[in-house]
C-alpha cells in the first residue's frame, strides 16, 4: 500500500512538472534550445546605401525605410530591392528607425546625441527628445519600436544592454537583456504583441514579452545583423558590414 500510494504522488508530480514546464504563458521562458535560422533569399543594396543599420516595414506602400549611420537620408526600397525614393532628413548618426502605429510618422534614433527625433513621410522634422542611459558615447541608442499601445521601446547597444519603455516622451519602464553581447535592433510584433531583438555580435534574434521575459531565441549564420522587421510571415534583417538585406522565414 505505502509503495502504491508512493508511485501514484510521484506520478501526479512528474505530470504536473511536464504541463508546466509546456505551458504558452508568455511570461514563462520555453526555450527548447538555440536553432539556427538559414535565409532564403538575400537582396545586394550595396548599390543604394552602405552600412545599413535599421529597417521598418511601411505598410501604406507595403515598402521599407532603411537608414544608415553614414547619411542622414531615410531609403524607401520595395520588397524587391529596387530604390523608391530618398528622404533628407535632418538627423545624424542615425542607428535605428520605426513607424507610429498609424504609419503617419517615422521616428529615428541618433546614437551619439542619445536623441529620439520624430519627422513627418516627407522628411519635415517634428521633434527631438534626449534619451539618457548610455554610459559610453559609442556604445548609444541603437534601435526603436512603437507598440500598439503606442509606447516606445528603445534598445541600447551595451553599457548596458537595456530596454527602455517611453509613453510620451516619459520613461515608465526599463529592464536589461543578458544571454546576448549586444542589443542592435528591436521590433514590436502586432500579430504576437511581443518584441524582437537582434544582436550583432551574438549573432542572435530573441523574441521576449513586453516585460522583457525571453520567450524564444535563434541564431543566424553571420554578425552584423543590425536591423529587424517582419512583412507577414517573412523576417527581414540588413548587414551593416556586406549592405545585404537577407529574407528569412518567420520563425515561432
Amino acid at each position: 500500500m505505502i509503495n502504491r500510494y508512493f508511485k501514484s504522488r510521484f506520478f501526479i508530480i512528474i505530470t504536473l512538472l511536464i504541463i508546466s514546464l509546456t505551458s504558452c504563458d508568455s511570461d514563462t521562458p520555453t526555450i527548447p534550445g538555440t536553432k539556427l535560422l538559414e535565409p532564403i533569399a538575400e537582396i545586394d543594396l550595396s548599390n543604394i546605401l552602405s552600412e545599413p543599420s535599421g529597417i521598418v516595414y511601411n505598410p501604406i506602400n507595403n515598402s521599407l525605410f532603411i537608414v544608415s549611420d553614414t547619411t542622414s537620408i531615410i531609403f524607401e526600397i520595395n520588397l524587391n530591392g529596387i530604390l523608391l525614393r530618398q528622404i533628407n532628413i535632418i538627423a545624424n548618426d542615425l542607428e535605428g528607425i520605426t513607424l507610429s502605429k498609424n504609419s503617419d510618422t517615422i521616428y529615428v534614433v541618433e546614437e551619439s546625441d542619445n536623441l529620439v527625433t520624430s519627422f513627418l513621410l516627407d522628411g519635415t522634422k517634428i521633434n527631438s527628445f534626449n534619451v539618457d542611459v548610455s554610459t559610453n558615447s559609442s556604445n548609444g541608442l541603437e534601435g526603436i519600436t512603437i507598440d500598439n499601445n503606442f509606447n516606445i521601446y528603445i534598445v541600447n547597444e551595451k553599457l548596458p544592454r537595456d530596454v527602455i519603455i517611453l509613453r510620451n516622451h516619459v520613461e515608465i519602464n526599463r529592464y536589461e537583456i543578458t544571454g546576448m553581447n549586444d542589443l542592435s535592433d528591436i521590433c514590436y510584433d502586432y500579430s504576437l504583441d511581443c518584441l524582437w531583438i537582434t544582436s550583432d555580435e551574438s549573432k542572435k534574434i530573441i523574441r521576449i514579452s513586453k516585460t522583457g521575459t525571453v520567450i524564444s531565441e535563434w541564431s543566424i549564420p553571420f554578425d552584423k545583423g543590425e536591423g529587424i522587421t517582419f512583412v507577414d510571415d517573412k523576417m527581414y534583417i540588413v548587414n551593416d558590414e556586406n549592405s545585404k538585406l537577407y529574407i528569412f522565414n518567420k520563425p515561432y
